[in-house]
Protein backbone atom coordinates (compact mmCIF):
# COMPACT_ATOMS: atom_id res chain seq x y z
CA UNK A 1 0.00 0.00 0.00
CA UNK A 2 0.98 3.20 -0.20
CA UNK A 3 2.34 5.50 2.77
CA UNK A 4 2.29 9.15 2.82
CA UNK A 5 4.83 10.57 5.05
CA UNK A 6 5.16 13.97 6.55
CA UNK A 7 8.09 15.95 8.09
CA UNK A 8 8.16 19.29 9.41
CA UNK A 9 10.09 20.79 7.40
CA UNK A 10 7.53 20.29 3.82
CA UNK A 11 8.20 19.24 0.52
CA UNK A 12 5.17 18.96 -1.22
CA UNK A 13 2.18 19.32 -0.16
CA UNK A 14 0.71 16.01 0.24
CA UNK A 15 3.30 14.37 1.95
CA UNK A 16 7.55 14.53 1.81
CA UNK A 17 7.61 10.92 0.72
CA UNK A 18 5.30 8.30 -0.40
CA UNK A 19 6.87 4.58 -0.30
CA UNK A 20 5.16 1.36 -0.67
CA UNK A 21 4.33 -0.91 1.92
CA UNK A 22 3.94 -4.55 1.79
CA UNK A 23 3.18 -5.84 5.50
CA UNK A 24 2.49 -4.52 8.75
CA UNK A 25 6.30 -4.85 9.89
CA UNK A 26 7.37 -2.66 6.97
CA UNK A 27 4.40 -0.43 8.04
CA UNK A 28 5.77 -0.07 11.67
CA UNK A 29 9.19 0.56 10.87
CA UNK A 30 8.50 3.21 8.16
CA UNK A 31 6.44 5.31 10.80
CA UNK A 32 8.89 4.66 13.67
CA UNK A 33 10.74 7.92 13.53
CA UNK A 34 10.27 10.91 16.04
CA UNK A 35 11.60 12.89 12.49
CA UNK A 36 7.82 12.61 11.26
CA UNK A 37 4.67 14.42 12.14
CA UNK A 38 2.54 12.59 10.61
CA UNK A 39 1.42 9.71 7.88
CA UNK A 40 -1.74 8.44 5.93
CA UNK A 41 -1.61 4.79 4.57
CA UNK A 42 -4.11 4.67 1.39
CA UNK A 43 -5.41 1.27 0.68
CA UNK A 44 -3.89 0.60 -2.78
CA UNK A 45 -3.19 -2.40 -4.55
CA UNK A 46 -1.92 -5.08 -2.97
CA UNK A 47 -3.19 -4.66 0.33
CA UNK A 48 -2.84 -5.76 4.22
CA UNK A 49 -4.83 -5.65 6.69
CA UNK A 50 -3.65 -3.15 9.53
CA UNK A 51 -2.85 -5.07 13.13
CA UNK A 52 -2.46 -3.35 16.57
CA UNK A 53 -4.34 -3.46 20.23
CA UNK A 54 -6.78 -0.39 18.74
CA UNK A 55 -7.42 -1.40 15.57
CA UNK A 56 -10.47 -3.90 16.20
CA UNK A 57 -12.08 -2.83 19.25
CA UNK A 58 -15.35 -1.45 19.15
CA UNK A 59 -15.62 1.64 21.88
CA UNK A 60 -18.33 4.02 20.48
CA UNK A 61 -21.98 4.17 21.06
CA UNK A 62 -22.30 4.31 17.19
CA UNK A 63 -19.79 1.26 16.89
CA UNK A 64 -21.54 -0.95 18.80
CA UNK A 65 -25.02 -2.66 17.44
CA UNK A 66 -24.94 -0.39 14.23
CA UNK A 67 -27.52 -0.81 12.09
CA UNK A 68 -27.62 1.16 8.51
CA UNK A 69 -30.71 3.33 8.25
CA UNK A 70 -31.86 5.51 5.77
CA UNK A 71 -33.04 8.07 7.19
CA UNK A 72 -30.28 8.72 9.24
CA UNK A 73 -28.40 8.21 6.03
CA UNK A 74 -30.71 10.84 4.03
CA UNK A 75 -30.76 13.44 6.42
CA UNK A 76 -26.24 13.25 6.89
CA UNK A 77 -26.80 14.35 3.25
CA UNK A 78 -29.09 16.61 3.21
CA UNK A 79 -26.80 18.33 5.47
CA UNK A 80 -24.12 17.82 2.74
CA UNK A 81 -26.09 19.58 0.47
CA UNK A 82 -26.98 22.98 2.14
CA UNK A 83 -23.45 22.90 2.77
CA UNK A 84 -21.99 22.67 0.03
CA UNK A 85 -24.47 25.35 -1.68
CA UNK A 86 -23.12 28.04 1.00
CA UNK A 87 -19.36 27.28 0.32
CA UNK A 88 -20.14 27.18 -4.07
CA UNK A 89 -21.38 30.88 -3.31
CA UNK A 90 -18.19 31.83 -0.65
CA UNK A 91 -15.66 30.16 -2.39
CA UNK A 92 -16.54 31.21 -5.97
CA UNK A 93 -13.23 31.72 -8.34
CA UNK A 94 -11.08 30.94 -5.29
CA UNK A 95 -7.72 28.42 -4.94
CA UNK A 96 -8.99 26.72 -1.81
CA UNK A 97 -6.72 24.76 0.20
CA UNK A 98 -9.09 22.30 2.27
CA UNK A 99 -7.83 21.44 5.26
CA UNK A 100 -9.55 18.24 6.61
CA UNK A 101 -8.06 16.58 9.46
CA UNK A 102 -8.71 12.81 9.55
CA UNK A 103 -10.51 11.08 11.01
CA UNK A 104 -13.83 13.25 11.42
CA UNK A 105 -13.43 15.53 8.18
CA UNK A 106 -13.10 12.66 6.18
CA UNK A 107 -16.40 11.62 5.33
CA UNK A 108 -17.49 15.05 4.62
CA UNK A 109 -14.85 16.06 2.52
CA UNK A 110 -15.66 13.06 0.27
CA UNK A 111 -19.67 14.25 0.61
CA UNK A 112 -18.66 17.70 -0.32
CA UNK A 113 -16.10 17.40 -2.94
CA UNK A 114 -18.84 15.76 -5.55
CA UNK A 115 -21.21 18.26 -4.76
CA UNK A 116 -18.90 21.10 -5.35
CA UNK A 117 -17.73 20.48 -8.90
CA UNK A 118 -17.24 24.48 -9.67
CA UNK A 119 -14.80 24.79 -6.84
CA UNK A 120 -11.06 24.63 -7.37
CA UNK A 121 -10.44 22.64 -4.01
CA UNK A 122 -6.96 21.06 -3.31
CA UNK A 123 -7.26 18.49 -0.16
CA UNK A 124 -4.91 18.53 2.90
CA UNK A 125 -5.81 15.87 5.63
CA UNK A 126 -3.98 16.41 8.97
CA UNK A 127 -3.68 13.66 11.95
CA UNK A 128 -4.69 15.52 14.77
CA UNK A 129 -7.13 12.88 17.01
CA UNK A 130 -6.47 13.88 20.46
CA UNK A 131 -6.57 10.39 21.40
CA UNK A 132 -3.98 9.18 19.47
CA UNK A 133 -0.03 10.45 21.34
CA UNK A 134 3.27 10.05 20.22
CA UNK A 135 5.92 7.57 21.69
CA UNK A 136 7.01 8.67 25.25
CA UNK A 137 10.91 7.87 23.47
CA UNK A 138 10.31 10.10 20.85
CA UNK A 139 10.26 13.31 23.48
CA UNK A 140 7.77 15.05 21.74
CA UNK A 141 5.73 16.87 24.57
CA UNK A 142 2.68 19.21 25.05
CA UNK A 143 3.21 22.51 27.27
CA UNK A 144 2.41 20.33 30.04
CA UNK A 145 5.72 18.14 29.61
CA UNK A 146 3.24 15.00 28.69
CA UNK A 147 3.64 13.25 25.45
CA UNK A 148 2.25 15.24 23.03
CA UNK A 149 -1.52 13.80 20.98
CA UNK A 150 -2.71 14.76 17.85
CA UNK A 151 -4.10 18.00 18.76
CA UNK A 152 -0.19 18.88 19.09
CA UNK A 153 -0.10 17.35 15.54
CA UNK A 154 -2.24 20.06 14.16
CA UNK A 155 0.31 23.10 15.47
CA UNK A 156 2.99 20.77 13.71
CA UNK A 157 0.82 20.64 10.54
CA UNK A 158 -0.04 23.94 10.39
CA UNK A 159 3.42 25.32 10.36
CA UNK A 160 4.67 22.26 8.12
CA UNK A 161 1.87 23.83 5.14
CA UNK A 162 3.08 27.72 6.04
CA UNK A 163 5.72 27.94 3.33
CA UNK A 164 2.67 27.01 0.92
CA UNK A 165 -0.24 29.25 1.71
CA UNK A 166 0.67 32.01 -0.88
CA UNK A 167 -0.09 29.14 -3.28
CA UNK A 168 -3.88 29.53 -2.51
CA UNK A 169 -6.58 32.07 -2.24
CA UNK A 170 -8.31 30.78 0.84
CA UNK A 171 -7.73 28.27 3.61
CA UNK A 172 -11.02 25.70 4.14
CA UNK A 173 -10.99 23.94 7.52
CA UNK A 174 -13.58 21.60 7.46
CA UNK A 175 -14.59 19.59 10.73
CA UNK A 176 -17.51 17.42 12.39
CA UNK A 177 -18.77 19.49 14.95
CA UNK A 178 -20.28 17.37 17.98
CA UNK A 179 -18.98 19.68 21.54
CA UNK A 180 -17.43 22.20 19.61
CA UNK A 181 -14.18 21.84 21.08
CA UNK A 182 -11.97 20.16 18.48
CA UNK A 183 -13.18 23.17 15.81
CA UNK A 184 -12.50 25.65 18.65
CA UNK A 185 -9.20 24.25 19.48
CA UNK A 186 -7.87 23.89 15.65
CA UNK A 187 -8.69 27.74 15.32
CA UNK A 188 -7.56 28.91 18.28
CA UNK A 189 -3.95 27.22 16.94
CA UNK A 190 -4.55 28.83 13.64
CA UNK A 191 -4.76 32.26 15.61
CA UNK A 192 -1.91 31.68 17.75
CA UNK A 193 0.24 30.88 14.51
CA UNK A 194 -0.67 33.86 12.96
CA UNK A 195 -2.10 31.38 9.72
CA UNK A 196 -4.97 34.68 9.25
CA UNK A 197 -1.95 36.41 8.42
CA UNK A 198 -1.26 34.23 5.37
CA UNK A 199 -4.29 33.55 3.64
CA UNK A 200 -7.88 34.16 4.92
CA UNK A 201 -9.50 31.61 6.83
CA UNK A 202 -12.98 29.84 6.31
CA UNK A 203 -14.46 27.29 8.90
CA UNK A 204 -17.26 24.63 8.20
CA UNK A 205 -18.95 21.29 8.89
CA UNK A 206 -21.75 19.13 10.29
CA UNK A 207 -22.58 19.58 13.79
CA UNK A 208 -24.47 16.75 15.85
CA UNK A 209 -28.13 17.21 17.00
CA UNK A 210 -29.01 19.87 14.43
CA UNK A 211 -26.04 21.99 16.76
CA UNK A 212 -27.93 21.51 20.07
CA UNK A 213 -24.55 19.69 21.60
CA UNK A 214 -21.90 22.61 20.31
CA UNK A 215 -23.86 26.09 20.67
CA UNK A 216 -21.15 27.34 23.92
CA UNK A 217 -18.40 26.52 21.20
CA UNK A 218 -20.20 28.02 18.15
CA UNK A 219 -20.50 31.26 19.75
CA UNK A 220 -16.53 31.06 20.59
CA UNK A 221 -16.25 30.66 16.90
CA UNK A 222 -18.63 33.49 16.00
CA UNK A 223 -16.87 36.06 18.00
CA UNK A 224 -13.46 35.22 15.96
CA UNK A 225 -15.85 35.93 12.95
CA UNK A 226 -17.06 39.11 14.67
CA UNK A 227 -13.14 40.00 15.05
CA UNK A 228 -12.04 39.90 11.73
CA UNK A 229 -10.12 36.77 12.18
CA UNK A 230 -12.07 34.26 10.82
CA UNK A 231 -13.48 35.09 7.52
CA UNK A 232 -16.29 33.05 7.77
CA UNK A 233 -18.08 30.05 9.89
CA UNK A 234 -20.81 28.40 8.42
CA UNK A 235 -22.29 25.22 9.61
CA UNK A 236 -25.09 22.99 8.99
CA UNK A 237 -27.05 20.28 11.35
CA UNK A 238 -28.33 17.00 11.08
CA UNK A 239 -30.07 14.66 13.52
CA UNK A 240 -27.26 12.46 14.14
CA UNK A 241 -23.58 12.81 13.18
CA UNK A 242 -23.66 8.76 12.59
CA UNK A 243 -19.66 9.21 11.15
CA UNK A 244 -18.28 10.40 14.72
CA UNK A 245 -15.93 7.64 15.51
CA UNK A 246 -17.02 5.31 13.89
CA UNK A 247 -14.05 3.38 12.59
CA UNK A 248 -16.15 1.15 10.22
CA UNK A 249 -17.98 4.02 8.50
CA UNK A 250 -14.66 6.66 8.08
CA UNK A 251 -12.41 3.77 6.85
CA UNK A 252 -9.80 5.14 8.79
CA UNK A 253 -8.30 4.85 12.06
CA UNK A 254 -5.31 3.87 13.84
CA UNK A 255 -3.41 0.43 14.85
CA UNK A 256 -2.07 1.42 18.59
CA UNK A 257 -3.04 5.00 19.95
CA UNK A 258 0.70 5.40 21.54
CA UNK A 259 2.24 5.20 18.35
CA UNK A 260 1.16 8.27 16.84
CA UNK A 261 -0.36 9.83 14.34
CA UNK A 262 -0.34 7.61 11.89
CA UNK A 263 -4.01 6.89 10.14
CA UNK A 264 -4.10 3.84 8.33
CA UNK A 265 -7.34 2.34 6.44
CA UNK A 266 -10.00 0.12 8.18
CA UNK A 267 -10.44 -2.80 6.49
CA UNK A 268 -12.18 -6.08 6.77
CA UNK A 269 -11.29 -10.19 6.11
CA UNK A 270 -11.22 -10.10 2.79
CA UNK A 271 -9.27 -6.61 2.38
CA UNK A 272 -11.78 -4.44 1.77
CA UNK A 273 -13.93 -1.76 3.43
CA UNK A 274 -17.05 -2.73 5.95
CA UNK A 275 -20.19 -3.63 4.03
CA UNK A 276 -21.85 -0.91 6.37
CA UNK A 277 -19.05 2.13 4.38
CA UNK A 278 -20.09 0.97 1.45
CA UNK A 279 -23.94 1.06 2.44
CA UNK A 280 -23.24 4.98 3.87
CA UNK A 281 -21.32 5.76 0.76
CA UNK A 282 -24.22 4.44 -1.73
CA UNK A 283 -26.35 6.90 0.07
CA UNK A 284 -24.30 9.65 0.92
CA UNK A 285 -21.63 10.03 -1.91
CA UNK A 286 -23.64 8.82 -4.62
CA UNK A 287 -21.14 5.13 -4.55
CA UNK A 288 -18.08 7.09 -5.56
CA UNK A 289 -14.92 4.85 -6.29
CA UNK A 290 -12.95 5.17 -2.77
CA UNK A 291 -10.39 7.07 -2.87
CA UNK A 292 -9.28 10.71 -1.37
Amino acid sequence: MRLWIRRREVRELAFDAAVSVATPAEWREAVADPALVSSVLWPETPRFRPEGPDYLRKSHPHERGYRDDPAVNADYAAACDRLAARLARELAGARVLAYAPLRGAFPIWRALRRRLPGLTLTPYFPVTSSFVFYPEAFGIRNRQGRPASGRHANRLELARLRPLLAGFDALLYLDEIVSGGMLKGHLRDMLDLRIDRDIPIFAAGLADARGMRSAVSRRTVDAMVADGRVRRFLWEGCATLITEDQRFLLGVHYTDYTLGPHAVPMLDETLAFYPERDAFDAAVMGGEAQGH
